[in-house]
């Protein structure tokens, strides 16, 4: 016969057994579930992918400028071809990334000369056709595909890091997760050891009464036994608020509603020690912190910036090469021959006075450059920075698990040997109380340090920008992969 699994569910007044059916839909959520649901529903992320999505329509916009443009004009009748003013006209153009504009134009206009011939009534139809094929390429000012395609580089450098600020703000938001999620686990945890050291203190204060009645012990033992029930209760309620507190966070940058149930796996993996020392670990920084390669991106962006602005100073000298047909017919099907084309070559310059504006946008552009330099000379010192301080933060989280994991033990021991003590009638229950105090604070610091631990090695990932939340997840922290140099 099988058994239903009952899941338990927290509430303010405690813990309550759930029925089978109810056992049956709940679902243990782990954090790559959680983090994966983030992805994809967290309001952030959502805002950042339109972000990409309008950098998108920019870079397509951009991209439109060079490719070809056709526009039809017609302005005719229906039906009549013996009316005057009638326009039949295509245009074509192409902008190559060289500068080089090509131009195809199409056209034919009617018209009307009244015939002065007493013979006939009826007018003169004919048609003014203009079919020109023209190259105009820039010679100073416009000459090159670094000016040419300015407005398309541009576009690609946004498009860019907007990829990039979807991976950092992924990046964050799994950290976030991540630390929301085992929030509510140290903080279950912290339940469950407020729970037994209520038990105990209510066992305390029991004994503690049933030998005040004997006359073994004080008055004042059965009130330090009742003060210590009614701290573990406080810090018990307490511990149940704090789950409810930190499953709304975690449902919030899930983009759950907050009203929805959630179970977590009860469970935080101890941490390890990965070799990686400062000088391997700040390098690795710099090669793949993608802050920095949009900041580096943006340096040399200023460099083309420059060199756009001071191509802008030149003066505007054009050479234009076109084949042009310019003829009379007396039919709409004769405008459009292949005869009568002529070839001519002729040139554009021109010069502004002022230059006023072109030498503003110069010199801004080499006080942008400069700045650009100053911010990713500042960004890799405070990488450096931030990587030696997260190393440190984890031997000292590190550090700070091994400690409290002794404190635990000792407080453990403390006061199984206060309760002998107090049992055997060598000492009052004073030493039990501070003994359970102690080992309850222990237990505390213990499951916190447990928990910073586990977030501060995804946190040191992401720092080295070496963190990917959708493969260095899985359902268990452990396998999460440790740090490569070679990366």
């Amino acid at each position: 016969m099988k058994r239903a699994k009952l899941v338990a569910t927290w509430t303010l007044g405690g813990w309550l057994a759930a029925s089978p059916a109810a056992a049956q839909t709940t679902q243990i959520l782990t954090l790559e579930q959680a983090v994966n649901e983030a992805l994809g529903q967290n309001e952030r992320l959502i805002n950042q992918a339109d972000t990409t999505a309008q950098a998108d329509l920019g870079l397509r916009l951009a991209r439109n400028t060079f490719k070809p443009k056709v526009t039809p004009n017609i302005f005719g009748s229906f039906g009549r071809t013996d009316i005057s003013s009638q326009t039949y006209r295509v245009d074509v153009s192409q902008k190559l990334t060289t500068g080089t504009d090509l131009r195809l134009s199409v056209a034919t206009a009617s018209s009307q000369i009244p015939n002065q011939s007493r013979l006939s009534e009826a007018d003169v139809l004919f048609y003014n056709a203009d079919t020109t094929l023209s190259v105009t390429q820039p010679l100073l000012r416009g000459f090159g595909s670094s000016v040419a395609r300015r407005s398309l580089t541009s576009a690609e450098l946004r498009r860019t890091d907007a990829n990039r600020q979807q991976t950092l703000a992924e990046q964050q938001v799994a950290v976030d997760v991540a630390a929301a999620y085992y929030r509510v686990v140290a903080q279950q945890s912290f339940v469950d050891v407020a729970r037994q050291s209520l038990d105990r203190s209510r066992r305390l204060r029991d004994a503690s009464e049933a030998k005040l009645d004997a006359g073994l012990v004080s008055q004042l033992d059965v009130l330090r036994a009742q003060q210590l029930v009614t701290q573990a209760e406080s810090q018990f309620f307490d511990s149940q608020a704090g789950v409810e507190d930190a499953r709304d966070r975690l449902t919030f940058l899930m983009g759950r509603p907050t009203s929805e149930r959630i179970e977590v796996r009860a469970d935080i993996p101890r941490p390890e020690r990965e070799p990686i020392d400062a000088v391997q670990a700040t390098t690795l920084a710099l090669g793949n912190r993608l802050d920095l390669r949009s900041r580096v991106a943006l340096r040399d962006d200023a460099e083309n910036q420059i060199r756009f602005t001071k191509n802008q100073l030149l003066p505007q000298v054009d050479v234009n090469l076109a084949l042009t047909r310019r003829e009379t017919a007396d039919s709409f099907r004769t405008s459009f021959a292949m005869d009568g084309y002529q070839f001519a070559t002729f040139f554009t310059i021109a010069m502004p006075v002022d230059r006023t504006a072109q030498q503003v946008d110069y010199q801004s552009a080499v006080l942008d450059r400069d700045q650009r330099r100053r911010e990713v000379a500042t960004l890799e010192r405070q990488i450096s920075d931030d990587v030696k301080q997260a190393l440190r933060e984890r031997d000292r989280l590190l550090r700070g698990v091994i400690s409290a994991e002794t404190s635990v033990e000792i407080g453990r021991r403390e006061v199984e040997v206060a309760q002998m003590r107090y049992q055997t009638g060598l000492s009052n229950n004073l030493d039990v109380v501070t003994a359970e105090s102690g080992l309850l604070a222990a237990e505390g610091r213990r499951i916190q340090a447990l928990a910073d631990s586990a977030v501060a090695k995804l946190r040191l990932r992401a720092l080295l920008g070496i963190f990917n939340p959708r493969t260095d997840l899985t359902d268990s922290m452990s396998a999460v992969p440790p740090i490569k140099l070679n990366q």
